[in-house]
This record gives C-alpha cells, structure tokens and sequence, in this order.
C-alpha cells in the first residue's frame, strides 16, 4: 500500500485535510496526516513515504536522503522555494506545486490592496477612529485610470489581475525576463526593463517567484529608482522586499503608501513591531491565496499529484522539474 505523509499541518490549522484524505484512501494510500517540526519527527513519520505534502519544512539535500521512498513531493502553494529542487532531480523525486489553486484569489486581493491604498480606506479608517473627519487628510490621491501599474513578474497571477482591472482602464507595464513577448501582445501590457519598471509605474506590484535574483529586489537602492510618491504592493513573497528599505521609504515619503500580504520573517505578531506604527502601511497575514472554492482545489489537487505520480506511474503537469525527472522512480 502506498503512503502519503503530510509534514507540517501546523502552518495551516483549521484545513480541511479530509478532502486530499478521502481522494487518497479511495486510490488506495495509507494518509498521514501530521504537525513535525524537527527533520527527525518527519524521517520517523514518513521514511516509508512514497509521497509528501509539505508547507514550508524545509527539504534539504542531507534530509531527501533519509526519505529513500519518495518518488513525490507536494507543495501546498504556488512557491516552491522550500524545497531543494535540484536535489529532488537528482534523487528522482518529482517536485511539485499548485500553480493554478489560487490565481483568481491572489489577483482579486491585490486589487484589494490597489484600491485601497488608492482611495486610502484603511488609512481614512484609521484617521476617523483617532478623532479625525477630514476626506483629504494624509497623502494625494488619483484615479486609477490615470496610473501606471507596473508588474514585478508577468506570470499567472499577474495576467489575471490584468484581466480583472480592465475597466478601471489604466496603464500597465510589466518586467519578466521568462516570459514570451507574445504573452505582453496578448494581454495588451508593454514590456519593459526592470529599471523602466522602477521609473515609470505609480504603482508597483510583486508577482515573481522568490529565487537568488529576486530576493530582496525591492531594496533602498531600487526605491531610490522609483517615482516620489511610489504605491508598493506584494502579495507574492516577502523576502522580495527589504522591510527595513520599504519602512525608510515610507518614513521619507518616497513611498506614499505600501500594502503587503507577506513580509520579510513571517510571522510578526508583536503589536509594537515597527512597521505596524506606519498608518501609511497595511498589512495581511499572508491570506491572499484564502477563499472556500481556494481551500477545496489546494487539498484536492495535492491529492490528485500524488495520485498521477505513484498511482498512474504519470508526471503531471504542475511537476516544476519534469525536465529534469522525466519518468516516475520504481
């Protein structure tokens, strides 16, 4: 009988593990369902594994060579960075992540964020709960069909959020070295360097994947690039963005405002951290990706990767390395 082992659930409690645990029982596994937070809790658990969900354990070379069964490893996201891809590749382990679960949720909270920011709810919000009644306190707002938003990243999420602001009508420009510029053709976006991208947009909004080129690619020396008065959103990865650089942004006003569903070290739960003195600055506990139609297609198509790689004996198309691991290990 084949076994599923998922690693980390304390990163997502309340999750409704039963949906990926009864599509996997009914193929045939044995399902683990469990919370280890040291690798030696989780060679103990899933040594014997054939395939392994995981949140954000961190799969490193020295701990693939303690799981010698795992044929499959399964993110329960879109990024992929806490896993050692290449060192999957090499074991024969087919790595793979939920690139479609969640692109509509994403995009619409980003939009969130984008109007927020924008027309000032939050910080108006904020301003009448100390005593204020003043509509155009703090900084200068304009409408959205004169802005330029730029996309750090032209991938899925990005191309949907495109979608969703068309009848707001305003300009967008986007940077993705990987992407086709057929892609940028189609959805009418100009393509442009990342120093245009600095320069050129109102608002910036992250949507790249975290990797050694783009961490902490939102830094003092970038925001020095930008427009005065810059909107920064990121509702992609937060080591992207250099917290301490975005706050002397926001403290000079070069950034007028910023709206971040991830930061730096997650998570910040002291409410006297620094950046939750910004009234210029909201902050998500790392939800965009949440919505009850999101929750179902993140458990169920976990299940189904498992499924299509030791079941099926198939690599399925959201594998991140299927160049590399062309067929299932026995």
């Amino acid at each position: 009988m084949p076994k599923f082992v998922v690693l980390d659930t304390w990163h997502l409690p309340g999750a409704r593990y039963e949906i990926e645990k009864d599509m996997l029982e009914e193929a045939g596994f044995e399902v683990v369902i469990g919370s280890y937070h040291t690798d030696d809790e989780v060679v103990e658990a899933a040594k014997d594994a054939d395939a392994i969900g995981l949140i954000y354990h961190q799969m490193t070379p020295e701990l693939l060579d303690r799981l010698p069964k795992c044929k499959v490893l399964v993110r329960y996201g879109i990024g992929y960075d806490s896993i050692n891809v290449e060192a999957a590749s090499e074991r024969g382990i087919v790595v793979c992540n939920l690139p479609d679960y969640c692109q509509v949720d994403v995009a619409t909270h980003t939009i969130a964020l984008l109007l927020d920011t924008c027309r000032k709810i939050t910080y108006l919000d904020r301003h009448v709960r100390t005593g204020g009644w003043d509509g155009t306190a703090g900084y200068k707002i304009h409408r959205i069909e004169n802005l330029v938003i730029g996309l750090f990243g032209f991938g899925s999420i990005a191309r949907t959020m495109v979608k969703l602001l068309a009848g707001f009508n305003p300009t967008i420009i986007a940077y993705d070295p990987y992407a086709p510029d057929s892609l940028f053709e189609e959805f009418g976006v100009k393509r442009v360097t990342m120093d245009e991208l600095w320069a050129q947009s109102d608002v910036i909004s992250v949507h790249t994947p975290l990797t050694p080129e783009t961490k902490f690619a939102i830094n003092k020396d970038t925001i020095a690039k930008m427009k005065d008065g810059v909107i920064i959103l990121n509702t992609a990865r937060g080591p992207i963005i250099k917290l301490d650089d975005l706050l002397e942004g926001l403290k000079s006003g070069k950034v007028v405002a910023a709206g971040l569903d991830v930061v730096e070290t997650e998570p910040i739960k002291d409410p006297n951290a620094e950046l939750y003195k910004y009234d210029t600055l909201i902050v998500n506990p790392h939800s965009a990706f949440n919505s009850v139609e999101a929750e179902y297609d993140q458990h169920a198509k976990v299940a189904q990767s498992a499924i299509d790689v030791v079941v099926k004996k198939i690599i399925p198309y959201n594998a991140v390395n299927k160049k590399a691991v062309t067929k299932v290990k026995e």
